[in-house]
């Protein structure tokens, strides 16, 4: 949509239709209804029990939510179980009033750590972290985020004889098509396997537009068409995966903390690059910086082979003892 209208109408304008969409996306939040697990976490069960009914489309009373709301009980404060060591019946009656009395204090003997400790503390979360974030991060230095928004300037230079803005149209629908498939394929194929593949072609389409680029040995629409290839090889693995894996990747008690740092990471270094690509092809050309981009593409495919673990079916406690496991 935004190249469309990049197509038909002026600068001016279009900061016009970004801002009136961006006050709608405010309006539509205000009627989102809050998180169940938010609202456990604030003792709010209630609510909790009103929101799963309201995202489940059930009644509040329904044997589905009241399931969810046991299995978000157990998940957020899990039980203390006392088993008596013998059958009598006065052992059984004392090991109850203890139990009754440990539930009493449980509040202050289950004091959980915050989630920056839990981060730090937990050798997963940190291997998660660690791999996760270094996906992420070579993910935006493969450069998509600097080819989107230059798309109009590249395609005037590698296709001339083209409609920038025709080829742009067409970009952002291949990145389309890329998404969808990554869609299909994760879950059919799994997710290291897409990275590895989808960073090596990656790097391989960037190494052959950038030698087409500087040597101009092909007509004008062949690394035009590359630019293409390239979009489509990295959104159906490197540029849609590490999404997934940030919602595997973490136990609940970090997993709000963790994305919010990574993602914050993310648009830091998305600025970043977009400030320096100017800068990049000043200094190297075009084709210069498609061979730098191939580096972190390369880079990426060897932490899908080397640190990865595959995450396909894995329960999040799975993933956790893949992580280490990997990490031995």
């Amino acid at each position: 949509m935004s190249y469309i209208l990049g197509w038909c109408l002026s600068y001016r304008y279009i900061l016009w239709v970004n801002l009136a969409l961006s006050i709608l996306n405010l309006a539509l939040l205000m009627t989102v209804t809050e998180s169940p697990v938010f609202l456990m976490r604030q003792n709010r069960e209630e609510d909790a029990k009103m929101s799963i009914a309201h995202y489940r489309g059930e009644s509040p009373g329904s044997k589905v939510v009241l399931e969810e709301m046991s299995r978000l009980k157990q998940l957020l404060t899990p039980a203390i179980e006392l088993v008596p060591l013998n059958t009598e019946n006065t052992k059984a009656e004392e090991a109850e009033k203890e139990k009754l009395n440990v539930e009493e204090d449980t509040p202050h003997i289950q004091t959980k750590p915050s989630a920056i400790k839990l981060l730090y503390r937990s050798p997963s979360s940190r291997r998660g972290f660690t791999v996760v974030g270094l996906l992420l991060s070579l993910q935006v230095m493969m450069g998509l985020v600097a080819v989107q928004v230059y798309a109009k300037q590249i395609f005037s230079q590698a296709a001339p004889s083209l409609s920038s803005h025709l080829c742009s149209v067409i970009f952002a629908m291949v990145i389309l098509l890329g998404s969808i498939f990554s869609l299909v394929a994760t879950d059919k194929f799994g997710r290291k396997i897409l990275i590895i593949i989808s960073s090596s072609c990656v790097a391989l389409c960037l190494c052959v537009m950038g030698a087409f680029l500087q040597t101009g040995v092909v007509p004008a629409w062949v690394p035009a068409l590359l630019i293409l290839v390239y979009c489509f090889f990295f959104m159906s693995g490197a540029g849609s995966v590490p999404y997934v894996l940030l919602s595997e990747c973490f136990v609940p008690d970090v997993q709000s903390l963790a994305s919010t740092l990574l993602m914050e990471w993310v648009w830091l270094l998305n600025f970043f690059i977009v400030a320096i690509f100017p800068f990049l092809i000043k200094y190297f050309g075009i084709h210069g910086s498609f061979y730098v981009f191939a580096i972190f593409a390369t880079f990426n495919s060897l932490v899908g082979i080397f640190l990865l673990p595959e995450t396909k079916g894995l329960t999040n406690d799975q993933i956790q003892e893949a992580l280490m496991r990997r990490k031995k």
